[in-house]
């Protein structure tokens, strides 16, 4: 069994919102592995941090296929401060560096879900920030910053 991460209760919550929205994807995981790419201090490059992906593949029922033949990835980094999303290759690989969305950190499900039925239906991605937050981000939020802290610590 993996131990929780702090940012686990807020991916679920997300991925719960989607599924009852009929746009469960295809996999999803958490993890606090991938190297802190948004590092440029003495820590770049050996600092982890805390990511979540959630994958629909080309075959899912709710992909476009002309939109996303073989499926597209959303992306959840801390510290990035807004979610993000690339298409995926046939081989599952990100087809480019993932773009940002107009989708703060801690957004809330619905708005999330609103977000990839757009995605999915490979229309144009809204512009601004959508501003509903999750209802317990805050306490969320100040789990990541005591993981964050402790790791710069070790």
């Amino acid at each position: 069994m993996t131990k929780p991460l702090p940012h686990d209760p807020y991916i679920t919550a997300v991925v719960e919102t989607l599924t009852a929205a009929g746009l469960e994807p295809t996999e999803h995981w958490t993890s606090d592995a991938e190297l802190d790419r948004f590092r440029d201090d003495e820590y770049a490059g050996v600092a982890v941090m805390l990511d979540a992906c959630l994958v629909w593949t080309g075959d899912h029922p709710a992909v476009t296929d002309a939109a996303a033949p073989d499926g597209l990835v959303l992306v959840w980094e801390h510290p990035a401060e807004q979610w993000q999303w690339a298409h995926s290759e046939a081989n599952g690989r990100l087809e480019r560096e993932p773009e940002f969305l107009p989708l703060h950190r801690w957004a809330d499900p619905a708005a999330v879900v609103d977000v990839v039925r757009i995605l999915l239906a490979g229309l144009p991605v809204p512009g601004g920030e959508e501003p509903r937050l999750w209802l317990h981000f805050v306490g969320a939020r100040a789990a990541v910053d005591a993981w964050a802290a402790a790791e710069i610590s070790e």
